[in-house]
């Protein structure tokens, strides 16, 4: 069932995808001068102006984005934001397009995921690909396979064999509250929560057992706790995250196209040594996959 399309993300380090939370709608442009030390602090790859974009603003690629999002877009206002690996991504792709900055507009998860956010060419808040949100959104080819951990308090009775049985968080519109919701079908309720620090604290807390969402937020949220938390198992999806373009998007062909250069020139697997593998501390491929019963 465990299954890795892209040689980027089946590296060491990297079978994982945050899906972020937090911010109401910001932006900010952060410099790009076409050059290998433009666009904050990516080192940008591929031929300058290879590829042809229309975008909302002349020179400018606007990234919608979910912050805080670590080790995707590092910072937690567009402001502060210079690296990262979808930041430096789109960085990749702009350079190639021929223009001279990115700049990024923060939106709430929900907003952004229900379609109603606006005035941006592209979407990197690591977005899982799914057949429902393709009614909303055009994507890209997947750039990071991703499966669903499951994190639980250090001392923990939660295996893959309780888990049903267990009260568990699920992060509103995430894929893993479908997977509870389709899959599990827990005996308990799921408690439903808007953002990954809330879920995450209400976990700490006790308020709930086990916590379901994408194996890079589990990671990255218990990394936090100095081992109060872990992820002692997760879930194999065949899934992954894609770039998000408005619905029938002129850009889609063409955007979908340079994510499969990106991994074929090796950019996606350098950026995921470069920014992934610093914020898991872990190797995600080490987490233990379960099989739920």
């Amino acid at each position: 069932m465990k299954k890795r399309s892209l040689a980027a993300v089946t590296v060491t380090a990297v079978t994982l995808a945050l899906t972020a939370c937090g911010g109401s709608a910001n932006s900010s442009a952060s410099a790009g001068s076409g050059s290998t030390s433009g666009f904050g602090d990516c080192k940008v790859t591929g031929q300058q102006a290879s590829i042809k974009l229309k975008t909302q603003q002349p020179d400018v690629l606007t990234v919608a984005v979910v912050l805080p999002n670590p080790g995707w877009s590092n910072g937690t206002n567009p402001d502060a934001v210079k690296s990262g690996f979808e930041y430096c991504m789109a960085a990749d792709i702009a350079y190639r397009a021929g223009l001279k900055s990115v700049q990024l507009k923060n939106f709430a998860w929900d907003q952004f995921i229900s379609g109603t956010a606006s005035g941006y060419d592209i979407g990197l808040a690591t977005v899982t690909i799914t057949d429902k949100r393709k009614q909303v959104f055009d994507f890209s080819r997947r750039y990071f396979s991703s499966n669903l951990g499951v994190a639980t308090k250090k001392d923990s009775k939660v295996t893959a064999d309780t888990l049903r049985d267990a009260k568990i968080g699920v992060l509103q519109g995430n894929v893993g509250a479908q997977w509870v919701a389709d899959v599990l079908k827990p005996t308990k309720p799921a408690a439903v929560f808007q953002s990954a620090p809330d879920i995450f604290t209400a976990l700490s807390a006790g308020q709930v057992d086990a916590v379901v969402t994408d194996t890079t937020i589990a990671l990255t949220s218990v990394k936090e706790t100095g081992g109060a938390l872990v992820v002692p198992g997760q879930i194999a999806l065949d899934q992954g995250y894609g770039i998000v373009l408005p619905r029938s998007s002129e850009n889609t062909t063409v955007v979908d196209k340079t994510v499969g250069d990106l991994d074929s020139d090796g950019t996606l697997k350098a950026l995921g040594a470069q920014y992934l593998q610093p914020t898991f501390g872990v190797d995600p491929n080490a987490v233990p996959f379960w099989s739920v019963k």
